[in-house]
C-alpha cells in the first residue's frame, strides 16, 4: 500500500501520524485529570458528610445525655422545660453560627432557640418544598433510637432555602427528643472553591505539558522533515543523472557530487563508479571501431591493388 506514495509522502504520513499521537495523547491527559478531579470531589464531600455526620450525632447523643440527667428527678413539666431551655438555647456551632439544638415533645415544639415566639407550636404538618415533612421523619428517627434525616430549610440571616442534615434522638427518661441541624451547603461551598482551586492547577498542568510536548514533537518534526528533505534531494539527484543519460545526450564525464556517508552517498558512489566503468567499456568499443576501420580501410586498397 505505502508503494503507492512518494518517500516525501510517506514522510509526510509520519509527520500526520504524530500529530495524530500529539492530539490523542493530549485528549487522554485532559479527560483523565477531569476523571481524577471528579473523583477526588465526590470522595471529598463523602468525606466531609460522614465528618458533619458523626460530629452531629456525636454533639446530640451528648446534649441529649447532658439534658436527660439536667432534669433528672423534676417532676414538674414545665420546670423540666425552663431547664432544656436554658441549657441549649445559648449553644450555637458553625462558622456562620447556623447550628443549634431544637426538642419536641411528639410534634409540638418545646425549645427553638433562633424563634422562641414559635414554641409550643404542633409542627407535624410542616414540610419542605419536596415535600419531606421533617419534623415527623425526625421524631420517627428518635424513636427507633437515633437517625438522620435531610431536608430543605431557610437558612438565616437571608432566610433562603438551603439544604439541612438533621439528626435527632430522645432524651433518656422523658417523652421527649432532642435535635440538632447544618446547613450542608457550607460543603457544597468548600467543594465548590475546591474544584477552582484543582482547575486552575489542572490547567496550568495541562498548559506545562501541552508547551513541553508541543516543543519536543515540533523538533521531532523538525529533524523528520530534515531528514526527508535530504533524502529526497539525495534521490532526485541521481535519477536527474540517470534520466539525463538515458534520454540525453549520455554525457559520460559527468559525476555526482558526494555530500554525504550516508546510504545516498554509497548510492552516488556506485553511480560514479557506474558510469566510470560504462565509460571506459564506451571508450574501447571507439578504439575498436577504429581499429576495425583502419583494417577495413587496408583490405580495401589491397582489394584495389589486386
Amino acid at each position: 500500500m505505502l508503494n503507492r506514495f512518494s518517500v516525501k509522502g510517506r514522510m509526510y504520513l509520519v509527520i500526520l501520524s504524530i500529530f495524530f499521537l500529539f492530539g490523542l495523547m493530549l485528549w487522554f491527559a485532559v479527560t483523565n485529570s477531569h476523571r481524577v478531579r471528579d473523583m477526588g470531589l465526590d470522595k471529598t464531600r463523602a468525606v466531609m458528610l460522614a465528618d458533619q455526620k458523626a460530629k452531629l450525632q456525636v454533639a446530640t447523643h451528648t446534649a441529649a445525655i447532658a439534658v436527660g440527667h439536667a432534669i433528672e428527678g423534676v417532676d414538674d413539666p414545665q420546670k423540666k422545660i425552663e431547664i432544656i431551655r436554658r441549657l441549649v438555647d445559648d449553644i450555637r456551632f458553625e462558622d456562620d453560627k447556623s447550628g443549634y439544638y431544637f426538642v419536641y415533645e411528639n410534634t409540638v415544639n418545646v425549645v427553638l432557640p433562633p424563634a422562641k415566639e414559635k414554641q409550643g407550636k404542633d409542627f407535624g404538618e410542616n414540610k419542605d418544598k419536596n415535600g419531606v415533612f421533617y419534623v415527623r421523619e425526625l421524631m420517627a428517627q428518635a424513636n427507633k433510637g437515633g437517625g438522620f434525616v435531610q431536608y430543605v430549610f431557610p437558612k438565616p440571616p437571608a432566610n433562603q432555602d438551603a439544604a439541612k442534615l438533621g439528626y435527632a434522638e430522645m432524651i433518656p427518661g422523658t417523652r421527649m427528643w432532642i435535635g440538632a441541624g447544618i446547613y450542608i451547603d457550607n460543603i457544597d461551598a468548600y467543594v465548590k472553591a475546591l474544584d477552582a482551586e484543582i482547575n486552575g492547577q489542572v490547567r496550568s498542568s495541562l498548559t506545562t505539558m501541552t508547551v513541553s510536548a508541543g516543543t519536543v514533537f515540533a523538533v521531532i518534526i523538525s529533524v523528520i522533515l530534515l531528514i526527508a528533505f535530504g533524502i529526497v534531494r539525495g534521490l532526485n539527484n541521481v535519477v536527474v543523472n540517470l534520466r539525463d543519460i538515458a534520454q540525453g545526450e549520455g554525457d559520460l564525464t559527468r559525476r555526482m557530487e558526494i555530500v554525504s556517508n550516508d546510504e545516498i552517498g554509497q548510492l552516488g558512489r556506485g553511480f560514479n563508479i557506474f558510469i566510470e566503468k560504462l565509460q571506459g567499456i564506451i571508450k574501447g568499443v571507439v578504439a575498436n571501431s577504429m581499429q576495425v576501420e583502419g583494417a577495413s580501410n587496408d583490405l580495401a586498397k589491397v582489394a584495389r591493388d589486386m
